[in-house]
């Protein structure tokens, strides 16, 4: 099918809609969708929350009548199968669209292609490819997470511009802008859950909330190997979101007897004497937890990057120097400057004072 010039616009439109559920809809991805005719946006609505009405469904009931002969944008292939709703083929089939765009196959494996069949198999014509990549990157979460039942994992982190994360007293507060806070809180509501060690808990005691920003508060991990944490973190406290307390089996003996409101404890395996962050993210697919923010401090960072299970990252570099300090990343056993974890599709955006760099691993 022939592309029109007028077809990313129209995406465009979709895409602007789609990131408007996004940190809400998990499990389900973010998706937004426009109704087009003669030209025009005549209607168009995003998936809100799983369980609730999907973003073409909601764009087709605004549209009304009117749907008959137009076109439908969608980011993500439309669902062919009976869930928690109706399938969207039905909808747009029954609605009398003639031409549907699509931005992505949805990895679903009860989709990925199937809604393009069902679609094309009742005579309506079907384009796809549109905005791909912006498309695909919304809900990279959601494709790992169909593909491998496993979340997605950033791992982000404040430094100075010499490489640290705190000077040698473990003074953190703050090394980056009030902008670059602001920014955290933000990815912050686009993860499902958040992730700290007990030591970064102990010494920032943060509330790990997006109290900054609107959206929602993501769960929030702290990592213990040893079982010791402080009674008196705010996050234990607050009630804003539940608390995992993820430790082994000596920590969680520890541990027993005593828990804040909406905490539990999550027992791993240990592997070299560490917990097995791997294992951590299989229990967390589990739960259908779709995206991880590991947030610190170095051991922990160190960690998800040595094992290899970071898919991005994002450094804040503030324009400061500590000298003597507490290093961001240690050991990662290179050697020889060709071992080095190469970045790629790297971004750089400035945020106030300071430059995010931002990358894929793996």
């Amino acid at each position: 099918m022939r592309v029109r010039n007028s077809d990313e616009e129209f995406m465009a439109a979709a895409l602007k809609l789609a990131k408007r559920g996004l940190g809400y809809t998990s499990p389900n991805p973010a998706v937004g969708s426009v109704v087009v005719k003669s030209g025009q946006i005549i209607a168009g609505d995003y998936h809100r929350r799983a369980g609730e009405p999907h973003a073409e469904a909601l764009a087709l009931k605004r549209a009304g009548e009117a749907a008959r002969g137009a076109d439908l944008y969608v980011t993500l292939e439309p669902c062919s199968f009976h869930g928690r709703t109706p399938p969207c083929t039905e909808a747009i089939i029954a609605a009398g669209i003639r031409r549907v765009v699509i931005g992505t196959i949805d990895p679903n494996p009860k989709v990925n292609g199937q809604g393009i069949k069902a679609l094309r198999k009742n005579g309506l014509e079907v384009l796809t490819g549109i905005l791909a990549e912006r498309c695909w990157e919304l809900n990279r979460a959601h494709a790992k997470f169909m593909t491998r039942r496993l979340p997605l994992v950033t791992v982000k982190y404040a430094q100075s511009l010499d490489g640290r994360l705190a000077t040698i007293t473990g003074s953190s507060q703050w090394i980056s802008s009030d902008k670059s806070l602001k920014y955290a809180h933000r990815l912050r509501a686009q993860h499902d859950a958040v992730l700290v060690g007990a030591r970064t808990a102990k010494l920032d005691n943060p509330q790990l909330t997006v109290r900054y920003v609107k959206g929602r508060n993501p769960i929030r991990l702290i990592i213990t190997n040893s079982g010791k944490i402080s009674r008196r973190l705010r996050l234990l406290k607050d009630k804003a979101s539940p608390v995992l307390i993820v430790t082994g089996r000596a920590g969680a003996r520890r541990l027993a007897g005593w828990v804040g409101p909406k905490t539990e404890i999550m027992i791993l395996a240990a592997k070299d004497g560490k917990l097995d962050l791997h294992d951590l993210l299989v229990r967390l697919g589990e739960r259908e937890i779709t995206s991880l923010l590991v947030e610190g401090g170095a051991e922990i960072i160190t960690g998800f990057l040595k094992q290899n299970l970071a898919d991005r990252i994002i450094t804040i570099i503030a324009p400061i120097l500590i000298g003597e300090g507490i290093s961001a990343v240690g050991d990662l056993s290179i050697r020889l400057i060709d071992q080095a974890k190469k970045l790629t599709n790297v971004q750089m955006r400035k945020i106030g004072p300071d430059c995010a760099i931002i990358g894929d691993l793996n």
